[in-house]
């Protein structure tokens, strides 16, 4: 219970910054998804239901500060949580390098997941060519914030019989 209270305070600092400091931040109107690379934690630390359900609620809680269509980043993250648990099953993923990978293979596998959606619902008839060169930003950022992020959580994170992981 209380690597999921870490999790939430987490995903609260995530959502603080995401939201006052680092659109100043002179990366082009791109930030780097925290909730994203949380998310990627969960999926490689909790294979559980309870895992699901935070990845359901990392984006539902960036759904209700974004001003988007609901359950647009929902559906996002509840696919990248998919992609990563499926993609642990068969792969190791266990070194700072492979987990910097998934983060990035996470980036885009949520936009095109959010992208779908509004393809399918809402006929989106976006700049493409911007918004290729925008996921791949996002991607990068995410990737490179997700290293201290993970150790950070993982510093932070205590199993419920008290021992260390």
């Amino acid at each position: 219970m209380r690597s999921f209270a870490v999790i939430g305070l987490a995903a609260g600092f995530g959502v603080l910054l995401e939201t006052t400091v680092l659109p100043v931040l002179p990366f082009g109107g791109a930030a780097p998804d925290i909730l994203l690379v949380l998310c990627v934690y969960l999926a490689l630390h909790h294979h559980t239901v309870g895992g699901a359900v935070g990845a359901f609620l990392l984006g539902y809680l960036q759904d209700s500060i974004s001003g988007s269509a609901t359950g647009l980043n929902a559906f996002g993250m509840c696919v990248v949580f998919l992609f990563v648990y499926l993609t642990c099953r068969r792969l190791w993923v266990d070194n700072i390098l492979s987990k910097v990978v998934l983060v990035f293979l996470a980036s885009f596998v949520k936009t095109v997941a959010v992208v779908g959606l509004l393809m399918v619902f809402l006929a989106f008839e976006g700049a493409w060519g911007s918004l290729a060169w925008s996921v791949v930003l996002h991607a990068v950022l995410a990737a490179t914030v997700a290293p201290p992020l993970f150790a950070l959580v993982a510093s932070l994170r205590v199993r419920d019989d008290g021992d260390a992981e």
